[in-house]
């Protein structure tokens, strides 16, 4: 979910959007765009005002044939439309099959036909696409609730969006939704066949105003050379300034790809952990207890900072001993995949490690809990590569 604003600020209740040639091609008369940053949207009753105050932060940037930018939006009510974005002006695009139909957003069908839309319509050396949207952690993201079918309610799930984009031309998928930055998304995204190669997201709170897209669109417009890397570090800077100054929120840049090695090294720690429970139970219970960050206060306590976790656990671990050798490389592997942070100034209390993890007070806590959605952890993959049996040793089970 997104968060309510601590401070006031005008709802944008509509836009003036300027309609455009009906004109579709693929940018810059044929060739090729350097880049398509494609938003797929949707609104989920409480945010319509927030897709229009999004949209109209990429219209403020200015237009150029190197980056496309293109939004698939379901609005509550409404039909689902998409539109080309440039200088003040939004251009609809009604050759999408789903365009003018009440879609559900939490299909992944959806989803693969858009991406697949976006590559065949607007292919670019690059593409960057944002699930925009409430993020609800182990549930997944993009809510509607308006799904035209008999189902009242659906999301994407970590599983549904891993398998939809699985060999998709995507170089960087970005959340912008609350709690997707959990090590249990990467890791199934990544399993499924996912091959992009960054994904950009948020281990806590993103506010309603989500990414800054007006600064983030012309530092790209600026510079259509860059890397995926270098755009996926952008937008942490940009979403890094956008929030100082009484948010407490974060965004990472993970790095995909490095994602198995860092489950492989925590499979050797959490094996000597696991076996060993009786000596380091303590410490684990001290590392996890440091681990809750600041979001625990408005009831996310059992996601904690999966980084620091393991910082205390090799502090405290034994000089030479096995568990501090294999802790080390684990936190070489971690260093290496969430390598750009950035934090707002109420942040700086805590130090965010970028990406999060679920680790509850209890079993009967992971399901019982409804809030916490426990009964989905075992459908994921990740709770099955050593996590669970070293939750469930810690729990003396």
């Amino acid at each position: 979910m997104r968060i309510n604003q601590i401070r006031a600020c005008a709802i944008l209740a509509c836009a003036v959007m300027a309609i455009g040639a009906l004109a579709v091609p693929v940018a810059g008369g044929g060739e090729k765009a350097k880049w398509t940053v494609a938003l797929y949207m949707s609104s989920a009753r409480d945010l319509d005002s927030w897709g229009v105050y999004s949209t109209e932060l990429l219209m403020s940037a200015p237009t150029s044939e190197d980056v496309n930018l293109i939004a698939f939006w379901d609005r509550t009510p409404g039909p689902a439309e998409m539109y080309k974005i440039t200088k003040r002006t939004t251009t609809p695009l009604t050759d999408f099959s789903y365009c003018g139909k009440e879609v559900n957003m939490g299909d992944p069908k959806v989803l693969e036909a858009y991406v697949d839309y976006i590559n065949d319509k607007f292919g670019a050396d690059h593409v960057m696409l944002v699930l925009w949207n409430h993020g609800d952690d182990l549930r997944g993201i993009c809510y509607d609730y308006d799904t035209g079918t008999d189902a009242e309610f659906d999301i994407l799930s970590h599983m549904e969006i891993g398998d939809a984009l699985a060999g998709k031309h995507v170089d960087i998928i970005a959340a912008d939704g609350c709690g997707i930055g959990i090590i249990e998304a990467a890791h199934e995204y990544t399993i499924r066949g996912v091959t992009a190669e960054w994904f950009v997201a948020n281990e806590n709170y993103v506010p309603l105003q989500g990414f800054p897209y007006d600064e983030i669109a012309k530092d790209l417009v600026k510079k259509p050379t860059m890397t995926p890397e270098q755009l996926s570090q952008v937008v942490v800077m940009r979403y890094e300034e956008y929030y100082q100054g009484g948010w407490l929120t974060e965004l990472s840049a993970i790095r995909l790809s490095a994602i198995p090695k860092v489950v492989d090294e925590l499979w050797d720690v959490t094996a000597i952990l696991t076996r060993e429970m009786k000596d380091y139970r303590g410490l684990v219970a001290s590392a996890k207890g440091h681990a809750r960050m600041g979001w625990s206060q408005y009831g996310w306590e059992e996601f904690v900072d999966f980084p620091t976790i393991f910082e205390d656990i090799y502090a405290g671990a034994p000089k030479g001993s096995a568990l501090k050798a294999e802790t080390a490389e684990l936190l070489d592997a971690i260093a290496y995949a969430v390598p750009y942070i950035g934090t707002s100034s109420p942040g700086y209390v805590w130090d965010f490690g970028g990406i999060g993890v679920f680790f509850p007070s209890s079993y009967s806590s992971m399901l019982s809990n409804w809030n916490l959605h426990g009964e989905l952890y075992t459908d994921l993959t990740f709770p099955h590569d050593g996590w669970l049996e070293f939750l469930s040793a810690f729990w003396g089970k």
